[in-house]
C-alpha cells in the first residue's frame, strides 16, 4: 500500500524501490500498472543547488525538515514518514513548489551534512540552510524584508519592474 500511495504521490520507482524494499521488477510493474507508463528515468537530485537558487524554494524546504522532525518522532517506515511528510507539506501550502522527489531530499541533505539548522536573528525561528550560508536571517525574513522597510516595517512601494525604492515613503529610512 506504501508503494501504491507513494507512486500516486509521483515517487519514482527507484525510490519507492529504496523506501519499500519490493523488488525492481514488482515496482516497475506496479508503476506501469498505476501511472499507464514506465517510471520516469534519470537520477535522484545530488546537489542542494536547485533549492538555493531561490529563496521561496529554501524556505518551502525548511517547511518540509520542520515537518520530518515531528513525524520521525512516531517511528513509522520510511515510505510513510515520507508520505505522511509530503502530503502535511501539500496540506499546508497554497501551492507546492517541492515534489514528493526532493521532498525526501531535504532530509538528505540534513543527513549528509551539507545544510544544518541555524537560528533566525530577527524571528529566532531555526531554518535550514547550507553549511556555507553566511546570511544572519532566515529565507522568510529575507522575502518579508525584500519588500519591507527594515527601519519600521511598512510596505515599501515599488518603482519600475517591481524594484523597492530606496527611501521609505512612512519614516525616511534608506535601504
Amino acid at each position: 500500500m506504501e508503494a501504491i500511495r507513494l507512486i500516486e504521490l509521483g515517487a519514482r520507482a527507484s525510490l519507492v524501490r529504496q523506501l519499500t524494499g519490493l523488488e525492481k521488477k514488482v515496482v516497475n510493474r506496479l508503476y506501469r500498472q498505476l501511472v499507464g507508463s514506465a517510471s520516469p528515468s534519470g537520477q535522484m537530485p545530488f546537489t542542494d543547488a536547485w533549492y538555493v537558487k531561490d529563496e521561496r524554494l529554501m524556505l518551502h524546504a525548511s517547511v518540509i525538515w520542520k515537518l520530518y522532525q515531528q513525524i520521525i518522532r512516531h517511528h513509522y517506515s520510511p515510505a510513510r514518514t515520507l508520505i505522511d511528510v509530503y502530503q502535511a507539506y501539500c496540506g499546508l501550502v497554497d501551492t507546492p513548489l517541492i515534489n514528493i522527489m526532493r521532498t525526501y531530499f531535504v532530509k538528505s541533505l540534513v543527513t549528509i551534512k551539507l545544510w544544518h539548522e541555524r537560528d533566525c536573528r530577527h524571528c529566532t525561528t531555526r531554518y535550514l540552510a547550507p553549511v556555507d550560508y553566511l546570511g544572519l536571517v532566515c529565507y522568510g525574513c529575507v522575502l518579508y524584508f525584500g519588500h519591507r522597510c527594515r527601519h519600521c516595517g511598512e510596505a515599501v512601494k515599488v518603482q519600475g519592474r517591481g524594484r523597492p525604492l530606496k527611501r521609505c515613503d512612512v519614516c525616511q529610512h534608506v535601504r
